[in-house]
């Protein structure tokens, strides 16, 4: 046999053997071991597995996997902080019409990572609640003429109020970050 055809043998081969070759090249590389000694022993050698060696890893795949993840905690906790503080801060007790971005941001931002519709309501709700809470109960001198019961019933039918508001566009974020998922989901 010639020295190309000897080539061509030797590159098929590993196509022979994952049984890629169309019918006719399989055969033609059958035919030609059989008409040549050498081509049979390296026929032969090729289908025989190589011995596998256990390589011992120095990598330790859990203490890896969890320094990545306090890091990405870390990273999701500190981005979180962030976009709650920019929706207090811009929420309606400082008299700003930008709460609207800024919690429907922590709604995107908290239902992305956590993918938990509760903790995102709970994380608009309450701080708000509570701050309103603060707030109207603070006043307490303005309440000329109102028993404390009554008071206490308007500051809290108002900083529930103020909470739902808040949590509406939270929701809306939310929703935007619902959305994202399934399109991504999708394609």
């Amino acid at each position: 046999m010639k020295d190309k055809e000897r080539s061509v043998f030797k590159d098929l081969l590993p196509l022979y053997h994952e049984g890629l070759l169309s019918k006719e090249s399989a055969e033609w590389i059958e035919e030609a071991a059989e008409n040549d000694e050498e081509l049979q022993k390296l026929l032969k050698m090729t289908e025989a597995e190589l011995p596998k060696e256990h390589i011992e890893s120095t990598v330790h795949e859990s203490q890896m996997f969890k320094k990545i993840n306090r890091k990405l905690s870390l990273y999701q906790l500190m981005f979180m902080a962030i976009s709650f503080f920019l929706a207090i801060r811009t929420s309606l007790l400082n008299e700003s019409f930008d709460f609207i971005l800024w919690y429907a941001v922590l709604g995107v931002a908290g239902y992305l990572f956590y993918r938990d519709m509760k903790l995102v309501i709970l994380l608009s709700f309450a701080p708000i609640f509570i701050w309103g809470m603060g707030d109207i109960l603070a006043g307490w001198d303005a309440a000329d003429g109102t028993g404390v019961v009554e008071h206490l019933l308007y500051s809290v039918f108002g900083a529930f109020m103020l909470a739902v508001i808040h949590c509406f566009f939270a929701a809306a974020g939310m929703m935007i970050g619902w959305l994202f998922l399934k399109l991504k989901e999708s394609s």
